[in-house]
């Protein structure tokens, strides 16, 4: 049975594209025929995968009986993935329905043409509310709304179910953050609180990563050549999410109020998030990196490089959960870095790890992903069970038991105590003290 599911959000700029192109490779990859359909004049979806953005044919005519849609779609570099390009005529969309009438009815027919040969036809659509969009998002089987963090992002998702409501939409609507920034605490907030309202936000969360504006230099899904990185990890959890909703449909669509529920949890979690809004001083969470360099301190992460650079001596940068779960706990979860080397390491916090090897585990990590970490993009726990696999060592599934679904945050930076021997260059100094020599910079 041919499922339909529209990508949309009456915001541009949320990620809709970048969802589109991954969950359709997801999709296909797993073995379903898969036609995603790129809807937005801009042709972004259309460029990713490196098709002609053109629709011979296309007119008011075509909307009547689908032919030059059929004819316009091609093959991807991917099995079971194919593309119905953009085109800029479709910029003439809702005029042409408009003066046909009936555009749901037209909407339905068309998708249900094009889409007769496949599993899955997935929308990639245009921003902002026409009778496009009302027609595909009366069409669509899920509508899957990417959102960014933030109280405006949210009201659009308010409106969406409000029209949802209105419409009687058969669709299931589920939404999730996308671009988030940890190192913001409205977007902190915002993602740890909706894991409260599930019938509304999808668990999975989509970092704002390099890795993933890198999709448009390589004109490639991320799991082609990203697969191990976060965002990629985030879109195969939201793609895991969806389909068992999708699956689970019939029952948990039949609540008449669902509608109203919904826009209850929205209304719930925006005036939380307004109600707590400039409460927390800017960057608060953020721990002062050390300039090595005599300027004092920073909140910049992009100059860590150049103070490890320029001393011998190592930062230490401690992570811990808002409430410091790990700190009443006994447990320590660091990045130690130098002179282009970066280390996670987990210690018991009670015990000298010089002393005693099994009370630490460590991993060594490339700059990518230590910047990131100190960015907030990805959790330093998440990388050290990338980098050592789960089931990790003791002390790691240790750390993962005490800080569960909470989100870890840098708490300081330190600069490591050097020995005497380092000192006076007796020795060479050892990269990744353990924790019981570090000591508060001053």
């Amino acid at each position: 049975m041919m499922r339909v599911v529209a990508v949309y959000n009456m915001k541009g700029g949320v990620g809709k594209t970048t969802t589109a192109v991954n969950l359709s490779y997801l999709a296909a990859s797993r073995g379903q025929r898969v036609l995603l359909w790129d809807l937005d004049p801009q042709a972004a979806a259309t460029f990713a995968f490196r098709i002609r953005p053109r629709v011979d044919g296309f007119d008011k005519k075509c909307l009547r009986t689908g032919k030059a849609l059929g004819e316009a779609i091609k093959q991807t570099d991917y099995a079971n993935l194919d593309l119905l390009p953009a085109d800029f005529a479709y910029r003439k969309l809702d005029r042409f329905l408009d003066d046909l009438g009936k555009p749901k009815r037209i909407i339905t027919s068309l998708i249900e043409t094009v889409g007769e040969a496949y599993d899955l036809v997935l929308l990639d659509c245009p921003a902002g509310f026409s009778l496009v969009t009302e027609g595909l998002l009366a069409s669509a089987d899920a509508v899957l709304v990417p959102t960014i963090p933030t109280v405006l992002s949210l009201r659009t998702i308010d409106r969406l179910l409000k029209w949802a409501d209105r419409s009687s939409s058969p669709a299931a609507i589920a939404a999730f953050f996308s671009m988030v920034d940890r190192r913001k605490t409205l977007h902190r907030r915002a993602c740890e609180w909706s894991r409260e309202y599930p019938e509304v936000f999808l668990a999975a969360q989509v970092p704002y990563a390099s890795v993933v504006e890198q999709m448009t230099v390589r004109r490639q899904p991320l799991g082609t050549f990203a697969a191990r990185e976060t965002a990629a990890a985030a879109f195969v959890e939201i793609w895991n999410e969806l389909d068992a909703r999708l699956a689970g449909q019939p029952e948990a669509e039949e609540a008449p109020d669902r509608w109203k529920r919904r826009r209850q949890d929205v209304d719930a979690l925006l005036a939380r998030l307004e109600s707590t809004e400039g409460t927390e001083p800017a960057a608060h969470h953020l721990a002062p990196v050390i300039d090595m360099q005599g300027r004092g301190w920073t909140r910049d992460a992009s100059r860590v490089e150049a103070a490890a650079r320029a001393s011998a001596t190592p930062v230490v940068h401690r992570f811990d959960t808002e409430s410091r779960d790990l700190k009443r706990r006994g447990r320590v979860l660091e990045l130690h870095e130098r002179r282009g080397s970066w280390t996670l390491v987990v210690s018991a916090a009670s015990v000298n790890a010089d002393t005693d090897p099994a009370s630490r585990t460590q991993a060594q990590i490339d700059r990518s992903w230590a910047f990131e970490i100190l960015s907030g993009v990805m959790s330093p726990l998440a990388a050290m069970e990338r980098r050592l696999g789960r089931p990790g060592p003791a002390l790691l599934e240790q750390v993962r038991s005490i800080v569960g679904d909470r989100a870890l945050q840098r708490v300081d930076s330190r600069l490591a105590e050097r020995t005497h021997a380092e000192r006076v260059g007796d020795a060479p100094a050892d990269p990744e003290l353990p924790p019981s020599t570090i000591r508060e910079a001053v």
